[in-house]
């Protein structure tokens, strides 16, 4: 008697992941020949077919002879692949059909909210490297995951299946992008097909009709022909606009009006790595999207000519991200923003003009991520102070700007070592506009008030990533130092004044990486002494260090 189909798929969902972390293992090791690749692909190809096999055994269409007939048929090809290896050969198209038809089956049998994420990727083109972080956004967006939690659980379980896969920066542990391999991204894109999520030319690009779904890529003509045909379908409305990779973005007012299922909205380009400048054409439209009450993904990173959000944007009371990166012509954050109470994601990093934060962001209670947050100066009117920050029990990371006529009290300040969730924090000193008229370029050199160089922050202790840019200290303070950062891991100085990395030893600190630090002197020895854990350090453009046993690229690992 057959097991059920449950059982199948979870000892065969076992038996792949077996034989990719044994495939890993033995691709790290100078010893295995290129047969042993050979086999351990084809032993893979064997497993899919074998998968749909069996699947196929418990349909109602199939008598028992012809499973059995099946079963001999499998078992057949498998023997000839052990002790024929000629078959492989000249059976090769046939091993690609069978590995599509696994890959199909594995698609099928996703459960419904991972299958949805995964058609999300049928947007991209081929060989595209896709952030996860605003992947996981969009997907919110759509309501397929409720935060980032699931979205990342949605990614390791897409990498375990092998549809995707994780792209690292040099020299980094972490996945923060992916990519999908040509022939299952043409899987996807069937998928998508079928399942009606998109509409797609032959050539493979995603097209408007009736699915709900704008996609921006490049080509402005081929733009306002969608829009026309999104206005024009009578299908069932925008559910989301989402740039791919178009820089001069066309804005209409059918975007945003009457649209009541519109989710996501990201206007910012989002293949690769880099930040890229993006333009709106009649950007006053964007006014208009306070009417699209059940938006939870709200992107504008990297798009210029925004001067300020309009007012309407308080209306998106269901609104859980905001990603205003890099908007480098925003001036001023609306007081709205504060009225968001679903919000839990807000990004105005690198948003230079900005000089204060509106009071009221403290009535967020639900915030998880704020990077950008501006210490407002003397010159500031009624700005948001740090002590409201205390008041979001949530906060996992925090990113502060320090300008040069900042303003913190000594209260304030201890108030950030309450924040009991806090695991990552940024700070960046000298980078905030004092005046509208300060350049948005950036030199490098650090000006900060004696009264800002003193400043004593209160971090938390439990806080396991520190990241300073721009340090206006040229030793160590007192609060920086392993007493009271005992859980520290990970420790980033890009840019500044510091001349020493201190005296206290003890650091906790696994990964070190310094920037462009040139009047910092530390021996060697002196380094492995004040961190006896690190296990990987970066030394980049620090030229008083270049004794350390670095390599080219100015990396240091430790060895096992």
């Amino acid at each position: 008697m057959p097991q059920p189909r449950s059982e199948i798929e979870e000892v065969f969902h076992s038996l792949l992941k077996n034989l990719n972390t044994a495939k890993l293992k033995l691709s790290e090791s100078e010893l295995v020949s290129s047969d042993f690749h050979s086999l351990f692909n084809t032993i893979q190809t064997d497993v899919l077919q074998l998968k749909s096999l069996l699947i196929e055994e418990n349909q109602l269409t199939k008598t028992p002879s012809q499973t059995r007939t099946t079963m001999r048929s499998s078992s057949a090809i498998e023997t000839k692949t052990d002790t024929t290896p000629q078959f492989v050969a000249s059976n090769e198209s046939t091993r690609d059909c069978a590995s599509m038809s696994g890959v199909k089956f594995t698609i099928d049998y996703l459960e419904a909210h991972v299958k949805q994420c995964l058609l999300c990727l049928a947007i991209f083109p081929e060989g595209a490297v896709i952030r996860k972080q605003q992947l996981i956004h969009w997907w919110i967006g759509e309501g397929f995951v409720p935060d980032t939690e699931v979205g990342n659980g949605c990614c390791e379980e897409l990498m375990y299946h092998g549809l995707i896969v994780p792209v690292k920066k040099e020299y980094s542990d972490e996945g923060h992008a992916f990519r999908m391999d040509p022939s299952i991204r043409w899987q996807v894109v069937e998928a998508a097909k079928e399942n009606n999520f998109l509409e797609i030319d032959p050539q493979g690009n995603p097209i408007v009709g009736t699915t709900g779904h704008l996609v921006l890529i490049k080509g402005l003509d081929r733009v306002r022909v969608r829009v026309r045909s999104m206005r024009g379908s009578g299908g069932q409305g925008l559910m989301s606009v989402y740039n791919v990779d178009q820089q001069y973005v066309h804005l209409d007012k059918s975007w945003f009006s009457g649209q009541r299922k519109l989710g996501t909205v990201q206007l910012g380009r989002c293949i690769g790595f880099r930040e890229h400048h993006t333009e709106l054409l009649k950007e006053w439209e964007l006014k208009r999207i306070g009417a699209c009450r059940n938006l939870r993904y709200l992107s504008l990173r990297g798009i210029s000519k925004i001067e300020s959000l309009p007012d309407s944007i308080g209306d998106l009371y269901n609104l859980i991200i905001l990603d205003l990166k890099a908007c480098h012509n925003l001036e001023k954050l609306t007081t709205a923003v504060t009225t968001l109470q679903k919000l839990q994601y807000l990004d105005v990093s690198e948003c230079y003009l900005l000089d204060q934060m509106p009071k009221g962001l403290g009535r967020l209670i639900n915030l998880e991520v704020l990077k950008g947050f501006v210490v407002g100066s003397s010159q500031s009117k009624d700005p948001c102070r740090l002590i409201e920050l205390s008041r979001l029990d949530k906060l996992r990371k925090l990113g502060i700007s320090i300008g040069r006529q900042s303003v913190a009290t000594d209260d304030e300040l201890q108030q950030l070592a309450g924040l009991k969730d806090l695991r990552c924090i940024s700070i960046t000193w000298g980078v905030v506009a004092s005046d509208k008229k300060q350049s948005l370029a950036y030199s490098g050199t650090v000006k900060t008030a004696e009264s800002v160089t003193d400043m004593r922050l209160y971090l938390p202790p439990i806080i396991e990533k520190l990241d300073l840019h721009c340090v206006p200290f040229r030793e160590f303070p007192e609060w920086l130092s392993p007493t009271n950062l005992a859980a520290l891991k990970k420790l980033y100085i890009r840019g500044g004044m510091l001349e020493t990395l201190g005296a206290e030893t003890g650091w906790g600190v696994e990964v070190l990486r310094l920037r462009y630090l040139r009047n910092l002197k530390c021996d060697w020895d002196a380094v492995l002494s004040l961190f006896p854990r690190l296990r990987f350090l970066e030394n980049r453009k620090c030229q008083n260090l270049a004794s350390w046993p670095c390599n080219a690229e100015g990396i240091w690992q430790k060895l096992d």
